[in-house]
């Protein structure tokens, strides 16, 4: 589980991330991000298209597993992941591989 001071909780902060962050796109998974701040803070969005309930835990639970890994190497940053359609047929080696493209595309990494 990522710890709680690593993640965003409110919906004003996704509102903040999406509106002045740069997005960045890797296949089905999208990465949005505000560089600087105090620390790194890391949000996550898998809306209803990606499939239900299940699915969307699952795509989820995945990409969070990968942030509990990566979080210590990241610079300073607001981050907002989401996933798009099609994400709930990848396997989580395809899901990291696609997250860790985007993180080292951004910039973010230390």
């Amino acid at each position: 589980m990522l710890a709680k001071r690593y993640r965003l909780t409110k919906h004003g902060s996704f509102n903040y991330v999406y509106r002045k962050g740069t997005p960045k796109r890797n296949g089905v998974i999208t990465l949005c991000f505000v560089a600087g701040g105090k620390g790194v803070k890391v949000g996550f969005s898998v809306p209803n298209k990606v499939g239900k309930a299940v699915y969307r835990n699952k795509v989820k639970r995945r990409m969070r597993a990968f942030m509990q890994l990566r979080v210590g190497s990241l610079k300073p940053s607001q981050l907002v992941f989401s996933a798009g359609k099609g994400a709930c047929e990848l396997s989580y080696g395809e899901i990291s591989s696609a997250m860790d493209k985007l993180l080292a595309r951004s910039g973010l990494l230390k």
